[in-house]
């Protein structure tokens, strides 16, 4: 069989490339080819195959020798064996001066040296900058069992939750965000209430105290309930899919194992599984890329999140939709980069992620850029957010607060504050400014301004 003969079909898919493989089968090739080279750029290697074999019979584009050689150069330098060594070297022997060009280009802005310049390699576990100190926890009792949700207790049924928290300068958790909540979302809420109370050192940069954003875990088990956490059915099928190679499971497995030794997954094949996932498109792994390299931004590499995070956000992931748009409103925005975050505002708008809708009604809702706010969709996202929220968020309910008054209902807004202020008494924050917000509302004025710094 010839060289050729060597891409008769697409190599097998990947669970999470699913879309891109039916999309060639139906003959949409200009939307396969797009989605095949998005994840190529990723460092998928068996998306850069795909692309090849496009390339080569000129599916969804110009035929082009070049540009195939290349992505199969790459493929195979990242680890993909599908197409033989010796064949490959026949297709390099066959190519034009021009066309090799081209090949080594994409070779070298695709294959190991070159990703590791533009999304790689992803920062060790727990690798924070060397001259921070991490935060320390104060001594607490953080077992779930305390915040157990009610239907978890009635089925007996064991969980396991990741989530993402703020340390202060003042050692106070703020800004809750669920990464996963496993097997089940009604663990997330109760796991938010169990860490928001905690107390820090706060991380400590040159001496002085920063803010950290790390991750957390609560593992909810019941005496006499499923068993051991990941020997549950519903965890055991998920271990097993991660196993095959399915991306979302790779995520939910990978994640879990980064804080969670009774996996018996050593952290640095933890982190592989991770970035796999999002290499084949699993949208919240490639959230978690772009996200771990924000978490070590100041220390170098914060270029690296931006080509995740837009491939997690083309996928409709609104934290990554959040997170472009934060990035959007850095230091003085123009007029273009506020259009554009505006629009990705909007669209995070329709999630159910509390974290993103909090932020989202912030933003809409109060943003001293005017030209940012929608009071409409910001009052809407409120109403959402607060029928399930945590019992020990009180940013949320300020946001929810900052909504209801941008829309002008100011007794609700008014309410709402007071629910903040008295969740934030609990938690021993301080609350001065949130009585200034209070005060306003009642006198039927709204408020603008960054509720998160």
């Amino acid at each position: 069989m010839g060289v050729a003969g060597a891409f008769a079909a697409i190599a097998p898919a990947r669970g999470d490339f699913v879309s891109a493989v039916q999309d060639f089968k139906a003959g949409r090739y200009e939307a396969a080819r797009a989605e095949f080279q998005t994840l190529a750029e990723l460092g998928d290697s068996g998306s850069q195959f795909d692309l090849a074999a496009m390339a080569l019979h000129g599916q969804g584009g110009p035929q082009d020798q070049g540009v195939a050689a290349g992505w199969l150069m790459a493929a195979a330098d990242n680890g993909n064996r599908t197409l033989a060594p010796e064949k490959l070297e026949t297709m390099k022997g066959r190519l034009t001066e021009e066309q090799r060009k081209v090949a080594e280009d994409i070779l070298a802005r695709y294959g190991r040296e070159g990703l590791a310049q533009t999304v790689l390699a992803l920062p060790a576990p727990g690798a924070y900058c060397r001259e921070r100190v991490f935060p320390k926890l104060h001594p607490a009792p953080l077992g779930g069992d305390e915040h157990y949700p009610w239907r978890g207790r009635r089925n007996l049924q064991n969980g396991f939750v990741t989530i993402q928290i703020t340390i202060g300068t003042d050692g106070v958790p703020r800004d809750p965000q669920v990464l996963m909540s496993v097997p089940s979302p009604e663990f997330a809420a109760a796991a938010i209430d169990t860490w928001m109370p905690s107390r820090w050192d706060p991380a400590r940069e040159n001496g002085a105290p920063v803010e950290a954003r790390i991750t957390v875990k609560v593992a909810f088990e019941l005496r006499g309930g499923a068993g051991v956490l990941w020997d549950i059915p519903a965890l055991k099928k998920i271990r097993e899919a991660a196993q095959a190679g399915s991306p979302s499971a790779e995520y939910v497995v990978g994640l879990a194992a980064t804080l969670d030794p009774s996996l018996h997954i050593a952290s640095g094949e933890a982190q592989q599984m991770l970035v796999a996932a999002a290499q084949g498109g699993q949208p919240e792994a490639q959230y978690w890329v772009g996200n771990r390299f924000m978490t070590v931004g100041s220390c170098g590499g914060d270029g690296k999140k931006m080509p995740w995070l837009r491939a997690a956000a083309h996928a409709g992931n609104a934290p990554a939709e959040l997170a472009l748009a934060l990035d959007l409103l850095e230091g003085q925005p123009t007029s273009e980069q506020l259009a554009e975050a505006r629009s990705l505002l909007m669209q995070a708008a329709t999630s159910s992620d509390l974290y993103v809708m909090t932020h989202v009604a912030a933003l809409l809702g109060a943003s001293p850029l005017q030209a940012l706010r929608d009071p409409a969709t910001a009052r809407t996202v409120a109403d959402r957010m607060v029928k399930n929220a945590p019992e020990a968020d009180p940013q949320l309910f300020e946001a929810a607060a900052a909504a209801c008054a941008a829309h002008g209902d100011f007794r609700p807004a008014a309410s709402r504050e007071e629910t903040a202020i008295e969740q934030a008494t609990l938690l021993g924050w301080n609350t001065a400014q949130m009585q200034e917000r209070l005060a306003l509302y009642r006198r039927s004025q709204a408020w603008t301004g960054d509720l998160f710094k």
